[in-house]
């Protein structure tokens, strides 16, 4: 009878751990893998032209309100956008002054050398603005985009 209870007891608490352990935070807000324009449309998401070339379009994009920061990844960490601000305010930002916009190209950083970043919208945690900017460090010698209704993570 004491080896039943034993084993009815390792058994409830590797199924209560088992129906905890995947559970998602309510404070994660789904990403939005979706284009940042359907034919003409603008929806939400963020997009990238490296180059003046091809625009792309990245796989998850969200910002964190606390360190004034705004994330964009394509292909995992293969193309990866860092974009630091002073505050995430309806404005204008110049590059430099305590603003910053890295990309990252594998293992390459490219690191803006000036250019702004517009913030066009901060409400219903979501953001919305546009970017333009020189870089230094590879090929890729300038990079314009656009981010619409991201959301907060």
């Amino acid at each position: 009878m004491k080896i039943h209870l034993q084993h009815f007891a390792i058994v409830c608490a590797v199924v209560g751990m088992c129906a905890t352990a995947c559970k998602k935070k309510a404070a994660d807000p789904e990403t939005d893998p979706t284009p940042a324009t359907t034919g003409g449309t603008a929806v939400s998401g963020f997009t990238f032209t490296p180059n003046g070339g091809s625009a792309t379009v990245a796989d998850s994009a969200f910002y964190y309100q606390q360190y004034n920061t705004i994330h964009a990844y394509k292909n995992g960490n293969a193309n990866h956008f860092e974009i630091n601000l002073t505050s995430l305010a309806v404005a204008t930002y110049s590059i430099g002054s305590g603003n910053a916009l890295t990309y990252v190209m594998g293992s390459t950083y490219l690191g803006a050398t000036g250019g702004q970043v517009n913030i066009t919208a901060n409400g219903s945690n979501k953001i919305s603005g546009n970017f333009s900017t020189p870089l230094s460090g590879g090929s890729v010698t300038s990079v314009t985009g656009q981010f619409l209704d991201i959301p907060k993570k």
